[in-house]
């Protein structure tokens, strides 16, 4: 598709959308957490389920691609920019509820995940001590199946549910094919809201839980640069941790440009000031090659890149 048939369909598409908030040639800096990123051709911004149908919908009628940004972690938007619309969640898809006497959280894609895990903690959910210190939104965290050896978020999933591409919403439950920083849900679909359920919560034991959670958090900002970044930039490979691997070949400190992998943790790339994409993506290659040469093994991003990378 030329951009000028591109232009054609996005200005269609956004007409259909009068009523919602569009904003266009928005930079994605604004909205990362590595603070890098082109503009998004259309950023619209859904309050409510039909709202998310309503965009979904435009998009797969006028042929417009679609991207969804949560919290702007894990997340590298290359320097050109996303095409098409860019949808993010906000209102009544950001709300949290506690039911069945803390036994039940019903929760919504745009809410924080940090605000979750203090809810979750707050009622006693032992899987929430993984959850402590992680950002973003819960559509990314359950879309990464967020958390650590002491818990996922995946564990406690009773139902999401989601509009799909073509317009429909649906429910589903348990089977979300949860992993490691991995899941399973139908390509194209929007989450906007999920039903949580710990029924091995214990009131008694949050005093307990607060302080493994934040001894948790303690070591992390310990052992975590300060700087922006989009969070650790490898997947862990079996048996092994990457960042051990980026340091055990002497790469910490390693810079292009504005991007330098962190002298903290070297499982973290950092904007030092003024980085771009590509500057990013060139540390990580590298450091890839550099890993895979010397140890034999093929890191992984865990980090997703999106838009045009130049």
């Amino acid at each position: 598709m030329t951009g000028a048939a591109l232009h054609e369909r996005l200005a269609a598409a956004c007409a259909e959308l009068a009523g919602l908030p569009v904003q266009r040639d928005e930079p994605m800096a604004r909205h990362t957490t590595l603070g890098i990123g082109g503009p998004a051709d259309a950023l619209v911004t859904a309050a409510d389920e039909a709202s998310v149908t309503r965009v979904l919908a435009a998009a797969a009628r006028h042929g417009v691609p679609l991207f969804v940004l949560g919290g702007g972690s894990n997340l590298l938007v290359g320097d050109g920019g996303i095409r098409g619309i860019t949808l993010t969640l906000a209102g009544a898809l950001a709300e949290l509820v506690v039911l069945e006497e803390g036994r039940r959280i019903e929760v919504g894609a745009a809410a924080s995940f940090p605000r979750l895990a203090q809810v979750a903690l707050s009622q006693g959910w032992p899987p929430a001590v993984g959850w402590f210190g992680t950002p973003g939104q819960v559509g990314g965290a359950l879309v990464m199946n967020a958390g650590t050896r002491q818990g996922e978020i995946g564990d406690v999933v009773s139902e999401v549910r989601l509009a799909s591409a073509d317009g429909t919403e649906r429910r589903l439950r348990p089977a979300c094919g949860f992993g490691y920083r991995t899941s399973a849900f139908p390509p194209g679909a929007v989450l906007t809201s999920a039903v949580l359920q710990c029924d091995s919560h214990k009131s008694s034991e949050v005093e307990a839980l607060t302080v493994m959670a934040h001894e948790q958090l303690n070591r992390r900002r310990a052992t975590q640069p300060k700087q922006r970044s989009a969070g650790s930039i490898f997947k862990n490979p079996p048996g092994d941790f990457a960042g051990r691997l980026v340091e055990a070949a002497g790469l910490k400190g390693y810079a292009v440009g504005g991007a330098s992998i962190s002298d903290v943790h070297a499982n973290f790339i950092v904007n030092t000031g003024g980085a771009v994409a590509r500057d990013v993506v060139a540390v990580a290659e590298h450091a890839r090659t550099v890993v895979r040469d010397r140890f034999g093994v093929e890191l992984e991003w865990e980090v997703r890149r999106v838009g045009e990378h130049q």
